[in-house]
Order: C-alpha cells, then structure tokens, then sequence
C-alpha cells in the first residue's frame, strides 16, 4: 500500500506521479490509498473509478495510527510537504509522551518554528520546489549536493542529548518522496527506552522536528 497524506493539490500529484511509475514498470504495482478529511477533495474528484487507486474520509491522524498497528514493511506513507508533523503526533500518542520544544541553534540558513512546538529546518538557502528528486549534482548550486540532512539532524540530537528519531522521507518514484512503514513501527521501542527524544521527518534537504519525554522517563 502506498498511503499518500492529504487529497488536495499534492495529494493529487503524488498520486498522477506514482501510477505514472507504475505505469512505465519503474515502481512495482501497490494500491494507492488516498486519505483526507474531504470526501469530495481533489484528488477523489480526479481519480475516482481509476484501477489501483481508493480513497479513505478520515483524520489523517487516526488514519496514521490504525496503518502503523497494522502496516507491513511493503507499505508506504507519502507525507504532504505543508502537513502538520504526523509523525512526531504519532508517536506522542503511540508513547503517551510530553510534547517539549525541541533544540534550537542548528547552525542551518533555515530554521523556524511551527505553531505546535515542531521546528522546521533546511540545509538549503533557497526555496526549492516540493517535488524536487534531490539529485547528487543540486541544480541551485550547479554542484555537489555535500549534505544529508537526516545525518545532521542525527548527530545534532546526540549532541543536544536527545535520542534521535529520523525518519527519512526518500524519493520514491517521480518526485514523490516517501517512508517506509516498517521503519517507523521499529522506532517505537527504542524511543520507549529513552530519556528524551528527537523525532524527526526528514528529507536530504529539508525536515520537521519535534522533542518529546516518553512516559517511562518521566
């Protein structure tokens, strides 16, 4: 299953980009499943009666929730790129967990608060358009791409003394970047088990971060 967040415009594109793919043979064949609150969003309104594609009306929350204690590692979550941070959410309710302000000082050219406690980084300096495939050789710089975000994220929560949580959203199939489901179930227990966590949704340029102190430790 490939679970794409949100039914409006990115909904929309995800989904044209990934039949596409599986289409051309570049992405094995899965069931798209379209989620949004909206049971006449855009997405549903173009896609309706396509083979391969159905739709959910739900809370993407509670969507995420019952996906992730039933998921397999075949499975997908395509995040939209302007989404509430889902998975820092999640795993919050998954841990019966204090929500905290995460670090700030990342040392990055972008980082921004959210209006929930969640942080917004870029290792870019520039705007980069939400389908972008992240290639080696960046277009903006017409050079090298030298960073990984996620590994930046990784190294600045253990210094900050945080146990890191990143879970890497990573091109999937024409712009559409995606997570794996069996990655995130595996990230519960070790967050359990620790004092404070860093749970972060990151691409190679871009990521949300959140903090949260598990239950357990408190």
């Amino acid at each position: 299953m490939l679970a794409v967040i949100g039914g409006g415009y990115f909904g929309s594109y995800h989904t044209r980009q990934l039949l596409k793919a599986a289409g051309k043979g570049s992405l094995a064949a899965q069931t798209v499943v379209v989620v949004d609150r909206d049971p006449a969003c855009a997405a549903r309104r173009e896609f309706a009666g396509t083979a391969g594609v159905r739709f959910v009306t739900a809370d993407w929350l509670d969507f995420l929730g019952e996906l992730l204690a039933s998921g397999t590692s075949s499975d997908y979550v395509i995040p939209a790129p302007l989404a509430p941070h889902l998975l820092w959410e999640w795993l919050a309710d998954e841990l019966a967990a204090i929500r905290l302000d995460p670090p700030r000082g990342w040392g990055l050219p972008y980082e921004q608060p959210g209006p929930g406690q969640e942080l917004y980084l870029s290792a870019a300096a520039w705007t980069c358009p939400a389908t972008c495939v992240e290639p080696a050789h960046c277009p903006v710089l017409h050079g090298p791409r030298d960073w990984d975000l996620a590994d930046i994220i990784t190294e600045g929560a253990l210094s900050f003394g945080y146990e890191p949580v990143v879970f890497r959203c990573l091109h999937l199939a024409n712009g559409v970047g995606a997570i794996g489901v069996g990655e995130i179930q595996d990230a519960v227990p070790r967050a359990a088990s620790a004092a404070r966590v860093l749970v972060a949704t990151s691409s190679r340029c871009h990521a949300a971060v959140g903090a949260l102190q598990p239950k357990a430790s408190r």
